[in-house]
This record gives C-alpha cells, sequence and structure tokens, in this order.
C-alpha cells in the first residue's frame, strides 16, 4: 500500500529564489562593469583631446556653429576695411 502525502515541497521554491537573487547579482554586476567601462572610455578620449593641440582641434571640429560663421565674416571685413585704408 502507498500513502499520499501532502507536504508541500519547498525546494522549487527555494530554487526560485536563489535563481532570482543570482540573476539579480548578475544583472547588478553588469551595470557596474558597464559603468566603470564607460568611465575608463570617457577618460581615455579626454586624455587625447588635451593631447592634441590647439590648432589640430581646430581643424578637426566636425560642427562648426552659427557664432564661427559669424567670426569669420567679422574677420574677413576687417581685413576688407584695412585694405581700403591703405
Amino acid at each position: 500500500m502507498s500513502m499520499i502525502t501532502t507536504i508541500p515541497s519547498t525546494t522549487p521554491a527555494l530554487r526560485r529564489s536563489f535563481l532570482h537573487l543570482a540573476a539579480h547579482t548578475r544583472r547588478t554586476l553588469n551595470h557596474w562593469v558597464a559603468a566603470a567601462i564607460a568611465y575608463r572610455e570617457r577618460e581615455a578620449r579626454l586624455c587625447a583631446l588635451y593631447q592634441l593641440e590647439r590648432s589640430n582641434l581646430d581643424k578637426t571640429r566636425i560642427y562648426r556653429g552659427p557664432i564661427d560663421e559669424a567670426i569669420e565674416k567679422t574677420a574677413q571685413f576687417r581685413r576688407q576695411r584695412r585694405l581700403a585704408r591703405h
């Protein structure tokens, strides 16, 4: 004769909570590593920019805004005025 027991098994619940904790820990560590890598990349980029000379920075600019355009027009106007005086 076999006996059916009604005692609930806690093993699946413990396994589930352990897996949840392990997944949470893994995600936290991944975020920390990603943040550290991003920080190191920013620092390397800043060091590279500081090592460039000023003239190289002027030549390698990607965006020239309206301020640069206004300064360039003013410089051209001054050159023309100087040439007109002489």
